[in-house]
């Protein structure tokens, strides 16, 4: 639980395998704890935040809920704390980013992972019923994983309405299943925040509607909150002294709309409102989709000339997805991306949005996937081509190997490990590598955040990550792993239970 120093995509590091660094530099560098009072967190995951407001609604007094650091569990958890819920986005360090990132650089298992281990092995959680869920809540819902990491039960799914009546039935005794299944939730029943986020994370919409086969958001439908509901929790955020306003959504150029229709009319206003909350100086959106700002470029404009007029604006971040090079992976597994153009339209979509997004002063972070079911060479060869096409612009590619997760719809197809990949696939890496580097040394000033010296260590993580890649470009782009490579290394991929 980390203000990631307030630079941008740096909660990333988050998912780095152990062992690059010392943990003290490590941590201190990019993800000191929240600021706390009392004990208890002032700001804090979205999800976490949005459970917390649920439990209040549903008759809970603040008295009874506490959103607390780990740091702190044993001086807030007294004899009459009945329950510990733990919610995280990667519990057991085996999402694309940290098992891609493990599998490669094997120096240890990744922060993430280890962290939530030591939360399960705190003396706390002996003596209480202990719930686990949010995002990654599937990676540890079985019997076995429950029972070795002695969680007694395991929330699947959207929790504010089941949530509450699970934890009252606890309280009172009652039998309650191991795996709770939560219910969707219509918008106008998730409550307003009471307390801020992190990076003051606003909830604008949830699901997607694009249909990607590897991806979970888009099982949930596609709903937006209101303006007022939404300007709400901007104020709560700003109350609680956060002046950078994160709008959140997977696609938020769709706010309001639908993929193939997205509804500037209420956009382009909700910005605005955003932007008049006072003390609001900075907003970013988590998510956009590509397609979008390829079909709706006059939208894209109008927003950036908006945004780029905010006190402290120097650029725009946001989070996309670009996936893949190969018309052929889109119409496979992705056709919904790039609509309401068709499939091998791709990288022509990726190359202009990319490119209008870089004149309009974004800085994009886009995943790339490699090892989809089905993938050929040619495939590889069609993202490397298309790595090609967008050198200079300003977008940190991020490549990743393909997961199965639970429940996206490839949940049963195998993941894509280094021991599978392919000179093609070596030569992918090292682009996006030397790419990265490039980019990331013109970005460093807003990767990091803090005081003079806290900025210099960031600066300074920064550089020996950025340097100890670089080392390895010209191995990868030649299509051989890393010298120090070694399949027959000890692998931290599968978690140590």
């Amino acid at each position: 639980m980390s203000q990631y120093r307030g630079g941008i995509f740096t909660g990333f590091t988050m998912c780095a395998p152990s062992g690059l660094l010392p943990d003290w530099i490590f941590f201190q560098a990019f993800g000191p704890p929240v600021p706390r009072k009392g004990g208890v967190a002032l700001f804090a995951d979205g999800g976490i935040r949005s459970i917390e407001a649920s439990l209040l609604k549903y008759g809970f007094s603040e008295d009874e809920v506490a959103v607390v650091h780990p740091r702190d569990l044993s001086r807030i958890a007294g004899k009459e704390t009945r329950i510990v819920s733990i919610s995280g986005h990667d519990f057991l360090g085996i999402n694309p980013p940290t098992s891609t990132f493990t599998d490669f650089i094997r120096t240890g298992p990744p922060y993430n992972r280890m962290k939530f281990f030591e939360l399960m092995h705190h003396p706390v959680m002996s003596r209480v019923t202990t719930v686990a869920g949010g995002k990654s809540a599937w990676q540890v819902a079985s019997p076995y994983m429950m029972e070795r990491l002695h969680l007694d039960h395991v929330h699947l799914g959207e929790g504010e309405r089941t949530v509450p009546r699970a934890f009252a039935a606890i309280l009172a005794g009652e039998e309650v299943p191991p795996i709770i299944t939560g219910e969707e939730v219509p918008v106008e029943e998730i409550p307003p925040l009471v307390h801020p986020n992190i990076r003051g994370l606003v909830e604008c919409s949830r699901g997607c509607g694009r249909g990607c086969a590897f991806c979970t958001p888009t099982l949930q439908s596609l709903r937006h909150k209101s303006a007022d509901q939404i300007i709400h929790d901007v104020t709560v955020n700003a109350h609680g002294g956060s002046k950078s306003i994160i709008l959140h959504a997977e696609d938020m150029l769709c706010y309001g709309g639908t993929p193939l229709h997205p509804d500037p009319e209420r956009l382009l206003p909700l910005v605005r409102r955003t932007g008049e909350v006072e003390g609001i100086t900075n907003i970013g959106f988590s998510h956009i989709a590509l397609a979008t700002a390829y079909h709706h470029p006059h939208m894209v404009e109008e927003l950036s000339e908006y945004l780029l007029t905010l006190p402290d604006m120097p650029y725009i971040g946001v989070q996309t997805g670009i996936e893949t090079g190969s018309p052929q992976l889109i119409a496979m597994h992705m056709r919904g991306k790039p609509a309401p153009a068709p499939p091998e339209k791709w990288p022509e979509i990726v190359v202009e949005a990319l490119g209008l997004l870089h004149d309009q002063n974004w800085v994009i972070a886009g995943t790339l996937v490699s090892g989809l079911p089905g993938e050929t060479e040619d495939d590889v060869q069609a993202s490397l081509e298309l790595m090609d096409r967008i050198r200079g612009l300003r977008v940190l590619v991020v490549p990743l190997n393909f997961v199965s997760m639970n429940p996206a719809r490839l949940s049963d197809q195998d993941s894509f490990t280094a021991d599978k990949m392919t000179p093609a696939h070596w030569q992918l890496y090292g682009a996006c590598i030397e790419h990265d580097v490039r980019i990331g040394r013109e970005l460093s000033h807003l990767m990091v955040g803090g005081n003079v010296i806290t900025r210099n260590l960031g600066k300074f993580a920064l550089n020996f990550i950025m340097r100890g890649a670089e080392r390895y470009t010209s191995a990868l782009k030649e299509g051989h792993p890393p010298e120090d490579f070694d399949l027959g290394k000890r692998s931290f991929l599968i978690p140590d239970l």
